[in-house]
């Protein structure tokens, strides 16, 4: 389909799906069985009341240019809303209302229509369903991505296609009136679309904070993809898959609840299945993970079900990684504030010196990571691959004024598929505590075992100053500070009594070194010591010469930590050392101990770092501030 070149064709794009759904926390559940009671998902109901669930179902299989026309999507349309149909007066919605529109009935008007009329009698513990069917083009010229109703053609796109950053709009309106948002689009090319998550502008305020519990998007199809229809399956790959998903086949842990990224999950492994390779869902999720759907295992229904058409791929197996190994990639600023750029490296750091106490976990150090991260081209998911990493955390936050916000999603690294995600909130003074509340949360999702006092060790509160913790990122060079100022050189300073005898080192000791350890092993476990003294006898001079170049910038930044510290002990535990061609990677956790100077308080400090050791003169240096 092409009007003076300007349209992407969609001669091979067949059942094109856009599902949209708003999640909720289920509001209320004292009446649920004991079996779904149990579940951790419940615990995070908040109202009185069952919710209703509204679904606005879209499709078009005929249109008024017959060259258009498509076999399933009226079909896939009736059938998602016959599916969702039946989790009203459950035990998660006490009613389902549904609005479908089918062919000739489709039009810009009466889409957009449903939203503002239908969908705005939505209440905030409502969820929201909207699924579309139909062809997906983009205009070549405008870069616009088109829903195509009825009588939309390549002559009158712009009046009377959908464009979507109208549907965005809309979007955006009925967010406002309800907890989270799930978009899924099983479109042509859909994963060339992006719709934006509706999240904080830089003029919102802290009250806003609340508004839309997450955004969560599936794409049926990755860019320059085709959306497939299957005969044998009388509907599209998509589709298909999600109803399978809403049947129960999506529940994997059998809990009779059906969560977001439990559907994402299944339909994200089940269509790359079904279309033999051909097509991959593509999906994102921002916030907490949300319960969608009630199911029954029937495994007569299951039986019946019409077997998949698995086509047969000369394409070799992927390389599998370790499921325990995991690489914490640094969190992104939603808002983009200069001021805060420091917490998306403090974020990384401290989820990764969390997970690092779990000994069934092998984490990969941020600086292995990012020295084989292409600058150019900043792929996560192809980096962890490369690196053999089976899952990644990643994730963003904002700040609004006192008040942070910080989102993590789980990703396996070999589907791109994401496992899971939470979100945690609170004042920033509680920054650690935040952290150590969505490590806990991270933990549970993956598929390792930690061990009562590993968790004890995660969980028990922290007194650390969220100063005092910017101050030792700052020194470690992991986080600018601001630029150096004239002060007077700290050398050798009392420090006060120590609490430990000259020499003592009772912690540095690790599986890396558990082996008999070599020269070069000896020469490193050296090398650290003398750092770690620098640091406890506060002698920047000789701390300085641990590293190649020692800027004027994080001398005034040790500076000014170590003169906050008073009565410093260091400890450096969990040493890990990975040998490269020339140099050494050591990873090791820090564990400092003080008197902060500006509180009179009590302080602990604890960090774990990756350094790059280089030789120089004879013997080991850090390569840089980091």
């Amino acid at each position: 389909m092409a009007a003076g070149g300007r349209l992407v064709a969609v001669g091979g794009c067949t059942a094109v799906t856009i599902l949209a759904a708003w999640a909720l926390h289920p509001p209320s559940f004292n009446h649920l069985p004991r079996h779904l009671t149990a579940s951790p998902h419940l615990a995070r109901a908040v109202a009185a009341t069952q919710p209703v669930l509204w679904v606005v179902a879209v499709g078009v299989s005929r249109y008024q240019n017959p060259a258009f026309n498509l076999q399933f999507a009226d079909t896939d349309a009736r059938s998602i809303a016959a599916a969702l149909q039946q989790q009203g007066n459950g035990p998660l919605y006490r009613e389902t209302k549904t609005l479908v529109l089918t062919n000739e009935a489709v039009t810009r008007e009466s889409i957009l229509g449903g939203f503002e009329r239908f969908l705005a009698q939505a209440g905030p513990d409502d969820v929201v369903v909207i699924f579309l069917a139909g062809h997906g083009v983009q205009d070549r010229a405008s870069r616009s991505y088109y829903f195509l109703p009825y009588g939309a053609t390549a002559e009158n796109l712009v009046t009377d296609g959908l464009r979507m950053s109208d549907f965005d709009e809309m979007v955006r309106v009925v967010r406002r009136n309800v907890r989270g948002t799930v978009m899924m689009l099983d479109t042509c090319h859909a994963g060339a679309l992006r719709v934006s998550s509706g999240m904080l502008a830089a003029d919102d305020s802290g009250a806003k904070l609340s508004v839309g519990e997450g955004f969560f998007l599936l794409a049926a199809s990755k860019p320059g993809e085709d959306s497939k229809e299957t005969p044998e399956l009388k509907h599209g790959a998509f589709t298909y898959a999600v109803l399978q998903g809403l049947r129960g086949a999506a529940d994997g842990d059998g809990n009779g609840l059906l969560t977001v990224s439990d559907l994402f999950g299944y339909v994200a492994r089940e269509v790359p299945r079904l279309s033999g390779g051909a097509q991959h869902p593509y999906y994102k999720m921002e916030g907490t993970d949300l319960v969608l759907a009630a199911v029954k295992h029937d495994p007569a229904a299951a039986s019946s079900a019409p077997p998949p058409p698995i086509a047969e791929t000369s394409k070799p197996p992927a390389t599998i990684a370790s499921s325990n190994t995991i690489g914490v990639m640094e969190f992104r600023d939603l808002r983009a504030e200069p001021q805060h750029d420091w917490i998306g490296k403090a974020v990384r750091i401290a989820l990764n010196t969390e997970l690092s106490k779990v000994r069934a976990l092998r984490v990969y150090s941020p600086d292995i990571i990012d020295r084989n991260t292409d600058p150019r081209q900043p792929d996560q998911l192809a980096t962890a691959q490369r690196l053999g990493i089976g899952t990644l955390l990643t994730g963003s936050f904002h700040v609004v004024r006192n008040t942070i916000r910080i989102d993590a999603q789980i990703i396996d690294t070999a589907s791109g598929v994401q496992k899971g995600s939470d979100s945690v909130q609170g004042k920033l003074d509680d920054f650690f505590d935040l952290q150590k509340k969505l490590v806990l949360s991270m933990l549970r999702r993956l598929p390792v075992e930690v061990s009562a006092e590993e968790g004890q060790s995660i969980q028990n509160p922290t007194n650390t100053n969220v100063n005092a913790y910017r101050l030792l990122l700052e020194a470690e060079g992991v986080v600018e500070g601001p630029a150096a100022t004239p002060r007077p050189r700290a050398t050798k300073s009392a420090n006060g009594p120590h609490s430990r005898r000259e020499g003592r080192w009772p912690s540095l000791v690790s599986t890396a070194f558990a082996a008999e350890p070599t020269t070069e092993d000896d020469g490193v476990r050296q090398f650290l010591e003398d750092y770690r003294r620098a640091l406890e006898q506060k002698d920047v001079d000789r701390l300085a010469g641990l590293y190649v170049t020692f800027s004027a910038r994080q001398r005034a930044a040790v500076v000014t930590y170590l003169e906050n510290a008073v009565n410093l002990v260091v400890e450096l535990v969990d040493v890990t050392v990975d040998r490269h061609e020339h140099d050494v990677t050591v990873s090791f956790t820090r564990r400092d101990r003080f008197v902060d100077r500006e509180s009179g308080k009590p302080t602990p400090v604890e960090a774990r770092l990756s350094k790059r050791l280089v030789r120089e003169g004879g013997g080991w240096k850090f390569a840089s501030g980091r």
